[in-house]
Order: C-alpha cells, then sequence, then structure tokens
C-alpha cells in the first residue's frame, strides 16, 4: 500500500485544527505520535503512518509532538534537510535532535505545558520500556500521561486511512535459512526451561519471520507480515491475516501450530495460565499489550527476548545465500554502471530514470524479488541528503561533470544486498574527466577520504567483545583528520533475506553495548555530505570472520561480500598509500573473478577495464 496521500502545505495546518478540536473534547492538552506501529517496527505498513498524516514529513525516523496551540518534529542530521524542506509552509517547526541547544520533545513538552496538564499518546506505538521512561519524566515535571482508547489521528485521516495490508506469505526455504523450525523453537524452549517461563511473546515482525522461516510483503520492502506470536512449551500460535496462511504453509509448519485472526491477540492473553510468568521482552512488546497484561493479573519476566542475537549471527547457509544474492547484485550493477557511465547523453538522464534503469538490470535475475528499500538515486546537492528520494517535485536533471550518490538494495530469494556507490559522470568517460581536473578536485578529494575510511575499517582486526563505537571511531580518522566527520552511523546490521536494518549490534556513536560477532552482517558505508553541494558516501556489506592471530587471543576481521567496482575516475591515487592501493586492487581482482562469468561482451570488457589495477595504464 503507499503512503499517505501528499496533500498541499496548507492541509497539515487543517489537519492540526481537525487534532486539536479532538483533544480538547478529550481533555488532553497535548499529543505525541512516533514513527512506529504496535510492533515497535522501524519501516510501518500504511495503516500506521500517523506521524506522515499529521506532520507531512514522510522519513523513517522522527516524533511529532503539539500542544494546542504549537507544534514540532524532532529528526535525527540524516532528515534535517529533508524535514526542512517538507514542513516548511506549516506550523509545524523542526527540531534538529542532537544538535546543540535543540530540546527533545519530552523537554518542549515540559516547558510548553502547566503544571496538571494532561499528554496523551497511543499505548500501542511505545513500547513498555519508552512508555516507563516518558510517564516517569512527566509525572516528575508534574503532567500526565494518558493513554487514549483510540487514536484520534484516525479520526482526522478518517475513511482515506488503508486498510490492514492482506499480501500472501510464502515459506523461505530451508537451503537459505539454514535451521528447521522445530530446531529453533528447540532453541528457545530450551530457553524456557533455564529462565523458568510458560513461554514467550514476540511481536517483533522480522523475529517472527525468522522464528518461522517464513516472509511476507506487508511492508514496503521488508519481507514481513503482520503477527502476533505465542510460543508456549508445547503450542505454537500465530495471530495474522489467516487468509494469507496456504494449506502449504499450515501442512509444513504442522499441528503445534494454531492459527486465529490478528485482532483475536489481546483477548488471547486472558486465557493464559497466571501461574508461571510469560517473557515478555520490554524494548519491543508495546505498553498497550504490557496494560493489558497487568490487567488479567499475568506475571511477567522482561528481560530481551533471545531472538534478535540468535537471528544476527548467520549461519553457513545463511551466508552463503547472502553471498549468492551479492553475485546477482553485483551482476545488475556493473550493467547499470557500464549504461551511466557510457550514456552518450547523460544530461537528459534525471534521479528517477536512472532509478528506474537500475530497478531494470535488477530484474533480469529471476531470483530478485524487488528492493530492500526505496533507491536514494542523489545528483549534486540532493546526493548531501543522506536518506534522500527523489520525487516529481525534487527530481533533478543529471549534468556532465557531475556527482550522482546512489544508494540501493535488493531482496532476494537467498539474501539482502544494500550497496552505496559514487558516481562521477561526464560525456567523454574517464579523459573527460582528467580534463576537468579543476571543477572535480573536491570530490575527488572528499570521495578519497571518505574510501579511505571504508578501507580502514574493512581491514581492522579486533578481538571479541570489542563494540561497534569502537569500530566506529576507527572508520572516521581519515575524515577527522581533515575536521570532517558525518552524521549517521558507519554501519547497520543486515538481516539474511530479511530487514535492511537489524540490530542488536550497530557501528554508530551511540552506546550499543551488544558486541560484534562472527557471523554477523553489517554495512561498512563512511560519508562526507556538503548541504547544497555534493555527498560522497560508499558502502559494502561485510561479513564477521575469524582472523589468523600470532598471540593466544584469537582475532575478527570482515570479508565483503558486496561485489562492485570503486569509482576509479574520483580517486586520488597522491591520498592513498600503498597498502591502501593494494587493497582496492584486491577487491577489484575479487569482483572480476565472481563475476566474469555471469558477464560478456561489452559488460564483461567495462568490468575488466574497471577494475584494472590503479598505478597501471
Amino acid at each position: 500500500m503507499s503512503s499517505p496521500k501528499s496533500s498541499p502545505k496548507s492541509s497539515i495546518d487543517k489537519r492540526l485544527a481537525s487534532l486539536r478540536s479532538t483533544l480538547k473534547t478529550q481533555r488532553l492538552d497535548g499529543y505525541v505520535v512516533p514513527s512506529s506501529d504496535a510492533h515497535q517496527s522501524e519501516y510501518v505498513g500504511a495503516p500506521w503512518r500517523r506521524r506522515e498524516f499529521i506532520s507531512g514529513f514522510s522519513g523513517s525516523a522522527g516524533t511529532f509532538a503539539c500542544t494546542l496551540d504549537q507544534a514540532g518534529l524532532w529528526t535525527d542530521a540524516r532528515y534535517w534537510t529533508q524535514g526542512q524542506q517538507q514542513l516548511q509552509g506549516t506550523s509545524v517547526a523542526l527540531f534538529r535532535s542532537g544538535a546543540p541547544h535543540v530540546p527533545d520533545w519530552q523537554d518542549w513538552l515540559v516547558k510548553n505545558l502547566a503544571k496538571g496538564s494532561r499528554v496523551g499518546l497511543n499505548g500501542s506505538l511505545f513500547s513498555i520500556d519508552q512508555y516507563t521512561a516518558l510517564e516517569k519524566t512527566l509525572t516528575q515535571a508534574g503532567l500526565q500521561l494518558i493513554t487514549v482508547d483510540q487514536d484520534p489521528i484516525d479520526g482526522v485521516w478518517g475513511h482515506d486511512r488503508p486498510e490492514l495490508p492482506s499480501t500472501p506469505v510464502r515459506i523461505h526455504p530451508q537451503t537459505f535459512a539454514g535451521e528447521s523450525v522445530d530446531e529453533k523453537l528447540g532453541r528457545l524452549r530450551q530457553r524456557f526451561k533455564e529462565e523458568k517461563v510458560q513461554g514467550l511473546l514476540v511481536t517483533a515482525l522480522d523475529e517472527i519471520a525468522w522464528l518461522l522461516n517464513l516472509r511476507g510483503n506487508d511492508v514496503e520492502f521488508n519481507p514481513v507480515f503482520y503477527a502476533y506470536l505465542w510460543v508456549g512449551e508445547t503450542l505454537v500460535k500465530v495471530f495474522t491475516d489467516t487468509s494469507k496462511i496456504s494449506a502449504d504453509i499450515r501442512a509444513h509448519l504442522g499441528s503445534q501450530f494454531q492459527w486465529a485472526p490478528y485482532g483475536d491477540f489481546m483477548g488471547f492473553l486472558a486465557t493464559l495460565p497466571k501461574s508461571q510468568p510469560l517473557w515478555v521482552d520490554p524494548t519491543t512488546i508495546n505498553a498497550a499489550i504490557g496494560k493489558t497484561l497487568g490487567d488479567y493479573s499475568l506475571k511477567t519476566y522482561e528481560q530481551p527476548s533471545p531472538i534478535p542475537g540468535w537471528k544476527s549471527v548467520k549461519n553457513a547457509a545463511e551466508l552463503n545465500g547472502m553471498a549468492q544474492a551479492h553475485r546477482q547484485d553485483g551482476v545488475a550493477l556493473v550493467k547499470f554502471l557500464r549504461w551511466i557511465k557510457e550514456h552518450p547523453n547523460v544530461d537528459q538522464l534525471d534521479e528517477i530514470s536512472v532509478e528506474v534503469q537500475l530497478e531494470k538490470f535488477r530484474k533480469l535475475n529471476t531470483d530478485y524479488i524487488g528492493p530492500s528499500f526505496a533507491t536514494i538515486a542523489g545528483f549534486g546537492p540532493n546526493g548531501a541528503l543522506p536518506h534522500y528520494r527523489a520525487t516529481r517535485e525534487s527530481n533533478l536533471k543529471l549534468k556532465s561533470p557531475g556527482i550522482l550518490l546512489l544508494d540501493s538494495g535488493g531482496q532476494y530469494v537467498q539474501g539482502t544486498t544494500d550497496i552505496t556507490r559514487t558516481i562521477v559522470l561526464s560525456r567523454g568517460g574517464a579523459g573527460d574527466v582528467r580534463a576537468q581536473q579543476d571543477s572535480l578536485a573536491q570530490p575527488k578529494k572528499i570521495y578519497t577520504l571518505v574510501l579511505k575510511c571504508h578501507l580502514q575499517l574493512a581491514r581492522t582486526q579486533f578481538p571479541p567483545g570489542t563494540l561497534g563505537l569502537q569500530l566506529d571511531a576507527i572508520a572516521r580518522q581519515p575524515l577527522w583528520q581533515h575536521g570532517l566527520t558525518y552524521g549517521h552511523g558507519t554501519g547497520h546490521g543486515v538481516g539474511a533475506a530479511l530487514c535492511v536494518h537489524e540490530g542488536p549490534f550497530s557501528l554508530s556513536t551511540r552506546r550499543n553495548f551488544h558486541p560484534i560477532q562472527i557471523g554477523n552482517v553489517l554495512s561498512n558505508e563512511p560519508a562526507c555530505y556538503f548541504e547544497g553541494d555534493f555527498g560522497v558516501r560508499i558502502e559494502n556489506l561485510v561479513s564477521v570472520t575469524s582472523r589468523a592471530s600470532s598471540g593466544p587471543t584469537p582475532f575478527l576481521g570482515f570479508d565483503d561480500l558486496t561485489l562492485c567496482p570503486y569509482d576509479r575516475d574520483l580517486i586520488d591515487l597522491e591520498m592513498l598509500h600503498r597498502e591502501e592501493i593494494s587493497q582496492v586492487d584486491r577487491y577489484h581482482e575479487r569482483v572480476v573473478a565472481e563475476l566474469s562469468s555471469q558477464l560478456k561482451d561489452q559488460d564483461l570488457d567495462f568490468l575488466k577495464k574497471v577494475c584494472r589495477p590503479l598505478q597501471g595504464p
């Protein structure tokens, strides 16, 4: 399903006026709308895009808050420029989260509401942990936190609000899952005995898909389906749109599984025994479910679920599937690079035509399912927007010479890909680029610095227990030495034929204490942006593997999964040291070795040309 219908900026203020009218009838003085759905998803299906509907901001991360006379949208550095553009002309103010002297939305509510004021929210959109922390903050400030029975945004949205998706669910082959559902349930039930619980509530959509070896299409770009799951000692009960579950799936999963409508989940909780605790992950179970458990006097064991950690450590079959997906993706990307690098009329192309052509090349692969996220094809100043997406209004014509940032990915039967390449455009190929060194001097310098960051992380060895924030700092060194940095993390986990963003670890400045482990798959994507001018980002997916060690401590390192040439026309060789040049050459040799058999004629010639040694002819 599509996003909330776009409309003139003036309609946002009309929606706000309607919302405030409803708040007054409910005796609410403020209201908060996060980005999430009832499953705490990062990317949500169309019925849950309430924050986008009420604010006009379409980024994947942000929080809307309002009082009866003010409104604001809080988002991080990835979306500051996008937020400024989309909120311009409305009465919704942009608050740049993380910038100096910018209050968070909780402090803003405290500052702008009198003591005794009532702040409303939809309890299903906040995890138990989030709700508990917010309630404490507001109570200490003399405000009341009120959970609404009906979300007032839905009343404003009315009949235009989309229905719950009903796309089919499919079996994810064990050839690529590497572990049967029975084996995964056996692992989980062993933990039940150790923790002395009767079972686990699972509401995170990617956890459900992974545990059941099923995939769906309810959320754009994410192969998941809307469901709740109860795993007991002998019974597994799935709450979803049962029309999506085929006879083959029912037979595949067996008699221990029961199926029920999605809307029956809350009522089912009343049937659980009260004698033994049930396992609840307070970071993913929403506050509305938490309240219902309390109303039914059920005992809970509130601890993080083991599933995210298990899911993030890929087994041999999953890693093999990811490698297969990246080979197919690499073939599509080489064809695309030749198309755009050798295009006779680059100036007649635009960002949307680039996105369309790349999708055509990916669709030539029979195992390709669809994009793993919305393609970012940002030319010039649009490339400086980390999470840009071209629209009819923003779509820029390409020009040569010029810099195109292309971040894209694919969902394949075997696995998930995510790659960014920054590309210099020119009418006459590399010779034309060399003839215009003055105009490309700054982009080449920045590209090479970002490449140095990318290469530095790729060759880093580290002991077990190393955290993502430590590796993030290592990656940034070449840019930091020039007084440059970027506002987002250096890397995120990636699912195996699942969501392109996956925890529980990350490579960022956030205080994430989940260590990087063998079997993790993550991105290596340093960047540098110049607002209004251009952006550079280089991204490969890598897997974490063991490294030879000369001492008693084992060491880990990264192996590239992504197979696609860097843009040699943007590399300043004088800025690279010998080891970095050798590193690029070895990577390009591998790209040629792995992709040559699947390319022919001009595509193969192009690949060999762009992957020749950096110091060669």
